[in-house]
């Protein structure tokens, strides 16, 4: 099946970290339907980090879009030419203090596919070796760690709601 046909396009903003257009598509009937898009202008990664004892580290930190702190799994945006990789090992370090001998991908998945093209990889960290916190200047967060199950039992009574975090739990135990 083909794209739908874009019969009339709108940017309507453009910003560091997304742009947004309202586009006319022609649909299989004929008709014309109006869609608001969100593009991100990079492609992002998230780390499950698990120690030996079977411990998470998670992020607590502030969220404006959703005015509450939330907790999770360290993550951050692919810069320009950066192998998704190496983007998560370096947002390990920056982020919780912590590089991992063991990285592996879990899962890639985009996000809110209604309306985004938002795309995130989510990596598996082991072995875990501690070395020294590297925040960003508008990063303030606190490191949390939990035992696994613990995490679990979070997600489910709803106290850990970011998606990312449940998809890199779900993607583990999978694996």
């Amino acid at each position: 099946m083909e794209p739908y046909k874009t019969v009339n396009h709108k940017e309507i903003f453009n910003g560091r970290i997304i742009k947004m257009n309202v586009d006319d598509i022609e649909l299989p009937n004929g008709k014309i339907a109006q869609r608001e898009v969100v593009l991100h202008h990079r492609e992002g990664v998230a780390i499950l980090p698990i120690d030996e004892d079977a411990n998470v580290y998670l992020v607590r930190q502030y969220r404006h879009a959703l005015q509450r702190f939330t907790l999770e799994i360290p993550a951050g945006v692919i810069e320009n030419g950066e192998d998704p990789k190496d983007c998560a090992a370096r947002e390990l370090e920056e982020e919780i203090g912590f590089r991992a001998k063991n990285l592996k991908l879990l899962v890639s998945a985009n996000n809110c596919v209604g309306v985004s093209n938002d795309k995130i990889y989510i990596y598996f960290a082991e072995n875990l070796i501690k070395t020294e916190q590297k925040l960003d200047p508008e990063e303030f967060i606190e490191i949390k760690k939990y035992n696994i199950h613990k995490c679990v039992k979070m997600i489910e009574r709803g106290e850990i709601y970011d998606s990312k975090t449940i998809l890199a739990f779900y993607a583990y135990m999978l694996h």
